[in-house]
């Protein structure tokens, strides 16, 4: 099938060639969504996709809530200038591609809610533009990366939820941006971070339903997980 482009460039096709692979690992899509991701119209109007005007460019992919079934592809790193990605509320699985580390324009990861497992790819730290990394309820497994403490302008952060283990990272004082932060209900160990006095611009802070012992200091409220919804 031929797709409507009045301006085929070999950048947009880039962006046209890995919405097809994304396309292609839906396997269920109940509300019929993928149905719009047709040759009939220029892929920028295609159901989720936010194109910059100028640059001529996909921006923000936002998929949220719509009840899809599949996996990200490798090649969603041909998506450079991506700026935002929200795939939470759905039913992807498989791991996240090291290949995101190849959207160093992104600012916003939402992943939560969804059934994505294994470890977390380091290769995201090298998204230093990274502000909001959610990932809260899902199946991702072992330690967090040291490599993570890197993305100094991190202003959310949501890890609850999940099957991370060993301990909460010491270096989580130096994020120093940071106005939420959970890592709750996970398989932490160890004692809690000594250094959350840094943080004195967060805001939500939750580390319940972990094997983590110490005091946390008194002028942050351990919230209970009914009140994650404040981290996305």
């Amino acid at each position: 099938m031929k797709y409507a482009s009045s301006t085929a460039t070999y950048a947009n096709e880039s962006d046209l060639l890995a919405f097809l692979d994304f396309k292609n690992r839906i396997i269920q899509d109940l509300l019929g969504i993928m149905n719009s991701w047709n040759g009939s119209i220029h892929f920028y109007n295609w159901v989720g996709i936010t194109c910059n005007q100028s640059s001529k460019r996909v921006v923000v992919l936002n998929l949220k809530s719509l009840t899809l079934f599949g996996s990200i592809p490798p090649s969603i790193r041909n998506l450079t200038y991506l700026t935002e990605i929200h795939l939470q509320n759905n039913s992807f699985h498989g791991e996240t591609p090291q290949e995101m580390g190849c959207l160093l324009q992104l600012q916003h990861l939402n992943i939560s809610y969804n059934s994505f497992g294994g470890k977390i790819p380091t290769n995201i730290t090298h998204c230093k533009e990274l502000r909001n990394f959610l990932v809260f309820s899902n199946k991702l497994t072992s330690s967090i990366p040291v490599q993570f403490s890197s993305l100094s302008k991190l202003v959310l952060l949501n890890f609850g939820r999940n099957n991370f283990t060993g301990t909460t990272p010491p270096w989580i004082g130096n994020f120093t941006s940071l106005a939420a932060l959970s890592f709750g209900e996970n398989n932490f160990q160890g004692s809690k971070p000594e250094d959350l006095g840094h943080l004195t611009g967060l805001g939500r802070f939750i580390l319940s339903q972990n094997n983590l012992s110490g005091i946390v200091p008194l002028q942050y409220i351990l919230f209970l997980p009914c009140s994650i919804s404040h981290l996305l």
